[in-house]
């Protein structure tokens, strides 16, 4: 018999396929980190999530990614990711800890990264990829005597999604946005036809 021992997380389903890299499994889940069976209707996404996406792409930026920008010209990575996600792990990205109506980030994806032990049993440490402000970064339970394997699970799982990077898939998404005004606006990310774009709504009217 094989056991699969899960570190300071649950799940309650797997969804689509497995991917493997850097002698990681990574599965995407239903589920959280720690052991809170509790679903939060609400919380604000980090402004500085771990393990950011544009640490592992500087100078070698896949060319898709340039035209990956904000309504202010600005380059993001989020958009990517959405539409890359699906493309590894065939299955769409559902918001772990959030309902629509606060939904501010447009990436919020459970995942476990699966290692094989000597003995043969495999262990699962949980992670969240997640954005703010449209730029991706993992999110893992805070412990210092997993770091360095935090650190290879980040670097294993980036370059998985940098593998292929024009293998994506067309999407229609949204998240809550503050304006200068510090109004809500709901913001629409498509990707169609090989282009990114971004639409404003009054998020009243959603």
């Amino acid at each position: 018999m094989v056991s699969i021992a899960i570190e300071d997380g649950w799940f309650h389903q797997v969804l689509g396929q497995c991917a493997e890299n850097g002698g990681f499994v990574f599965i995407a889940l239903l589920g959280d980190l720690s052991s809170e069976q509790e679903i939060i209707s609400y919380r604000r996404v980090r402004e500085n999530p771990m393990f950011p996406l544009s640490d592992y792409i500087e100078g070698q930026t896949p060319s898709i990614l340039h035209r990956c920008e904000d309504l202010f010209g600005e380059a993001v990575n989020s958009p990517w990711v959405r539409a890359r996600i699906p493309a590894i792990f065939g299955c769409n990205i559902l918001i772990s800890l959030s309902v629509p109506d606060y939904k501010y980030g447009l990436v919020e994806q459970t995942f476990v990264a699966s290692e094989l032990e000597s003995n043969g049993d495999w262990i699962a440490y949980p992670f969240i990829c997640e954005d703010y402000n449209l730029r991706t970064g993992l999110r893992f339970n805070p412990d210092d005597s997993l770091n360095e394997i935090y650190k290879r699970i980040a670097k294993a799982f980036w370059e998985l999604l940098l593998l292929e990077s024009e293998s994506v898939c067309a999407f229609r998404d949204g998240y809550l946005h503050y304006n200068e005004m510090d109004d809500e606006e709901w913001h629409n990310v498509v990707y169609k036809n090989g282009k990114f774009r971004i639409e404003i709504t009054d998020a009243a009217f959603i």
